[in-house]
């Protein structure tokens, strides 16, 4: 007997199981941006890093006026140079990968440089990704490792990061 499990649609979340204890995962909720018959990627949503956007934006030359607190977050362990921004407001280009009426996903840096100069912008940085191959992620669902939830924009840019994951794992046990 053969067991599917139905392949989720991008843009989701995943939720990690409490039984997956990979330290890049653990605890982990993460925005599942691209999944087809060649992998995935996605960003670990719950992930801030100790590196201040003011601090890195001046590194690089770049206008800063945003909140002095904002922080990158660890967006998974592939490729920690590469940012990624998620963005709820304002208009995406066609590159950007739309998730619902409010959030769009980027990697355009002429975007990054507005937003770090747009003390009204609601955004993350995200550095680095996680990324799976083709069939990786399909045989982590079957496992049991991930729970896939439909998006729910309110978690995207959560107020409360380090809970997240308790929020999304509660809400998957009643839903």
């Amino acid at each position: 007997m053969i067991i599917r499990i139905m392949r989720p649609e991008a843009p989701c979340l995943l939720v990690a199981s409490p039984a997956l204890l990979d330290p890049n995962f653990l605890h982990a909720v993460v925005l599942l941006v691209e999944f087809d018959d060649e992998g995935a990627l996605g960003v670990v949503l719950n992930r801030s890093l100790p590196l201040a956007l003011e601090q890195m934006a001046e590194e690089g030359g770049l206008v800063f006026h945003g909140p002095a607190e904002a922080t990158a977050w660890r967006g998974g362990p592939v490729d920690p140079q590469r940012g990624i921004l998620l963005v709820q407001g304002g208009l995406p280009e066609a590159e950007d990968t739309v998730l619902d009426f409010t959030h769009f996903v980027s990697h355009r840096k002429d975007l990054l440089e507005a937003l770090l100069a747009d003390p009204q912008a609601r955004y993350r940085l995200f550095l680095g990704y996680a990324g799976w191959g083709a069939g990786q992620l399909d045989l982590e669902l079957a496992q049991g490792a991930w729970t896939a939830r439909p998006l729910v924009s309110a978690w995207l840019l959560h107020p409360d990061p380090a809970g997240l994951w308790q929020v999304a794992l509660q809400s998957s046990a009643e839903g």
